[in-house]
């Protein structure tokens, strides 16, 4: 598969540039999770389980949505040109089998120095709803 955006240079990246996608979690994504991580709780696998809950049904992994922020760096920003030296995670919401999960990413900040690009991450379940905020930082390998 070819990278949607050609790798950037540090000086390539500017801040306040931004990049979106959506996928959407149907069962195959959600059980594909379900075998990579080896995670089969109630929660995530178990309708008669998840019924009982708050949330009345099998919510998506969490795991999972920190997962497609590899895709946000390595395909958008800044394109596969850095690897993640850290990540932070807020999960806000659930989000169930069937949504679709828009992705939003935009850099707030470089340092020269290091070559480190600070990106602002969030999540929204069927473009309404934020599920997820997270500040990651990669740094530039070139």
């Amino acid at each position: 598969m070819k990278h949607r955006n050609k790798a950037k240079s540090f000086s390539d990246v500017n801040i306040g540039e931004r990049a979106e996608f959506e996928i959407i979690i149907d069962e195959n994504v959600h059980n594909n999770f379900s075998k990579i991580s080896g995670d089969y709780s109630p929660i995530h696998c178990d309708d008669a389980f998840s019924e009982k809950t708050k949330f009345g049904k099998r919510i998506g992994y969490a795991f999972l949505l920190t997962s497609f922020l590899s895709r946000l760096y390595g395909e958008y920003l800044p394109g596969g040109s850095s690897v993640c030296i850290k990540q932070e995670a807020n999960f806000l919401r659930p989000y169930f089998i069937g949504d679709k999960i828009k992705v939003v990413g935009e850099v707030v900040n470089k340092i020269k120095s290091t070559k480190f690009i600070e990106i602002k991450s969030e999540m929204y379940r069927n473009s309404k709803e934020c599920i997820f905020r997270g500040n990651g930082t990669v740094q530039i390998l070139y």
